[in-house]
């Protein structure tokens, strides 16, 4: 998700809020800390139990790609790509080493060190998509944190509402109190279903558009460094490569 989608997201909100003030609602009353602390503290910490302490800081990572997300180029990966073969044939197996050295990208680097250590075609490729698919799931797995807060949510948001009608229900001798029990219930319940669907729920998707597109960058590296081992000139490379859409 980048900040577009981020503009999205609040417009979204935006159209909610404002269908409320249209039909004669006051803002007021989406305000109830109450509410707020039982839905969103309480399914921020069950579902921060369900992810193990090694998760957190890929987690915070994978959330950073909200406000900078990841850019995989094809032109770009394309130019590495053809830096490398020029480099093959005209200096050697040498020049692609000095690549790797140099690369910044840790998966591209890997690859280019396998290729300079004489890994045959097969144990490159087997090596290379055991570490992607491993670092796919990873992350698949850490986003499934969010399906889950997606889930708690309205969960906790009919907690708050049933803790709402209770407080009605107790106080139902002092009209004066009936008025926030209501409030605290039906707010409740707007921020859990509201809070997934509107925000939670697109964070996911959008997270998992990003794991795929980046597979998919990562496949084709893959199959262009062993084009380049080949021999493969650039203008073949990048017609073999346009099947690959990021």
């Amino acid at each position: 998700m980048d900040r577009w989608s981020l503009v999205i997201v609040f417009f979204a909100l935006a159209v909610v809020v404002t269908g409320h003030t249209l039909e004669g609602g006051a803002l007021s009353l989406l305000w109830n800390p109450a509410a707020a602390l039982i839905v969103f503290a309480g399914s921020f910490f069950a579902a921060l139990a369900q992810i193990p302490k090694a998760y957190l800081k890929p987690l915070m990572g994978m959330l950073s790609w909200l406000f900078a997300p990841p850019v995989y180029s094809f032109d770009g990966l394309i130019n590495k790509l053809v830096t490398c073969g020029n480099a093959l044939r005209r200096d050697g197996i040498l020049a692609l080493e000095r690549l790797a050295n140099s690369e910044n990208d840790p998966t591209f680097k890997k690859a280019l060190t396998l290729l300079v250590d004489g890994y045959d075609d097969e144990t490159m490729k087997a090596t290379m998509e055991l570490e992607l698919k491993s670092l796919e799931e990873r992350d698949l797995d850490i986003v499934s944190v969010l399906d889950n807060l997606a889930g708690y949510l309205p969960t906790l948001g009919i907690v708050g509402a049933v803790l709402g009608l209770m407080q009605v229900l107790s106080n139902i001798q002092q009209p004066e109190a009936l008025a926030q029990g209501i409030a605290t219930a039906f707010v409740a319940t707007f921020y859990g279903v509201a809070a997934a669907n509107l925000v939670v729920i697109p964070i996911a998707n959008t997270l998992r558009q990003h794991i795929a597109i980046r597979r998919r960058y990562y496949d084709a590296m893959l199959l262009g460094l062993l084009s380049v081992k080949e021999g493969v000139n650039p203008i073949a490379l990048r017609f073999r490569l346009q099947g690959v859409v990021l």
